[in-house]
Formats: structure tokens, sequence, C-alpha cells
């Protein structure tokens, strides 16, 4: 069977899942932890260092670390109709480029935005520290988030991400013109990749992601974002009602 490695609440980890389940993989999902998840992966990877990341997919002893190449994967393995048609691939493979561009450029505004709210801090602290504590351990928070920024190279004061984010979703916005697909007439790749670009904007129903844990219910929200592109989301939700057969991991 296969294994997945990853993050419940994701979006990169989100990528990968929807298209094993588009595909009827029968996989078994390993939860992945920060810290302690780090170090056991490495060893499994045989990786003592470098950046490590999920989503991982392991075929007996094939890894694969990137969602993109897990997604092909899956459609190389799976059933049913494929998410990367030949004569779009080259077209796929440029939005998936600004979905990790505009993935990237979310996750650094939620970041900067969370060092600077306690109460957004103090949900990263561990999940199983009691409650009573929480808001004592806000400087841990702190701390574990600058360190998350660190390993990604996330600036306080960089314009960049807001442009990106900004200029992906407008590009997006402009493609569809009220279509359901951004490729012909058909279900690819492309709108898994844009589709879930939108969830560190608004998230989707907590019913197929869940939340991160401690969270306040906006703590994902980018609000000037969220007003603009509110067609986006009536789109992104529809994909999920029609294309999405399961619901949030267990």
């Amino acid at each position: 069977m296969l294994e997945l490695t990853a993050i419940a609440f994701s979006p990169w980890s989100e990528k990968a899942r929807w298209a094993l389940d588009h595909h009827g993989c029968d996989y078994h999902e390993v939860p992945y932890a920060p810290v302690l998840g780090e170090w056991r992966l490495r060893w499994r990877l045989r990786r003592p260092v470098g950046r490590i990341t999920v989503p991982v997919l392991r075929d007996g002893d094939r890894w694969l670390t990137d969602s993109l190449d897990i997604a092909r994967h899956a459609d190389s393995i799976g059933r049913g109709p494929t998410l990367f048609p030949e004569r779009a691939l080259a077209e796929i493979l440029e939005w998936n480029r600004r979905s990790e561009a505009a993935l990237a450029a979310g996750r650094a505004i939620l970041m900067r935005t969370w060092a600077r709210t306690p109460e957004l801090a103090v949900a990263a602290l561990p999940a199983d520290l009691p409650q009573a504590l929480r808001p004592l351990a806000l400087s841990l928070g702190r701390r574990r988030l600058r360190g998350f920024m660190a390993k990604y190279g996330i600036q306080e004061d960089d314009p960049a991400p807001d442009r990106v984010l900004r200029d992906a979703l407008e590009t997006l916005e402009r493609t569809l013109e009220g279509r359901l697909h951004l490729i012909g007439d058909r279900f690819t790749y492309a709108d898994i990749a844009m589709a879930l670009t939108l969830q560190q904007v608004r998230p989707v129903d907590p019913r197929h992601i869940p939340r991160l844990p401690g969270l306040p219910p906006a703590g994902m929200n980018v609000p000037e974002l969220e007003t603009r592109h509110a067609r986006l989301f009536a789109w992104r939700d529809a994909l999920y009602d029609r294309f999405r057969r399961t619901s949030v991991p267990v």
C-alpha cells in the first residue's frame, strides 16, 4: 500500500491527497509532526541535511517528495480520467508553477500576521500543551513561528509575497471568466493546484480540510483579498462539491 506523509491542514498535502483520491489510489496517511517528525522522515529518506518538506509519498522503494510528482505518479498508477492530458501538459505545469509561488506567498503573509498577533502566535504551540498554560507560553509560540519563517526565508517587511499572491488571483479570475475549468471543459490538475491557492486566503469548509488546531476561525483569512475575489471562493467550493470524493483525512 502507498504511504503518504502529510499535514492534514496543509494545502500542499491536499494537492497530493486530492490527486490520489481522484484516481482511487489505496494509501495510508501518516500524520507529519514538525521537529520530531522531521528527524524520523530524514532517517527514512536517508537525507541528513537540507530542507525537509511534506507531502512525501512512498511506493515500495520509491519516494516522491513533491505534490506535483505525487499527483503525476497517481495519474500513472490509478484509475479514472487523467489529470494531466498530454495536449495540455505545458499549460498545467505553468498553472502549477503559479500555484506554488502563490502558496509560498500566502504562507509568508500568514506567518507575518501570526508572528505579530498574540492569539495567533499561541496557536503555534504544541497541540497537547494544557490550555491553561498556553497564554503563558506566548514567547515560545513566537519563537517557533520565527524559526518557521527563517526556514522559508520569510522577511517581515518584504512586499513581494503580497504582490505575488494578488497577481496570481487576478490572473486566475481573468482566466476563468465564469467557467468551471481552467483548461477547456475538463477537470485537470490545474484546477486542483489553483483551487488550493485560496486556502491561505479563505479556507474551504473544514469537512474538506481541517483547520489548524487552536487557530481562531478567521486566523487563516486575508480580508482584503477575500473581499476582492469572492467569486473565486464560489468557484473553489463548486470544484470541491463536484470533484472531491473524500472529506477530512482520519
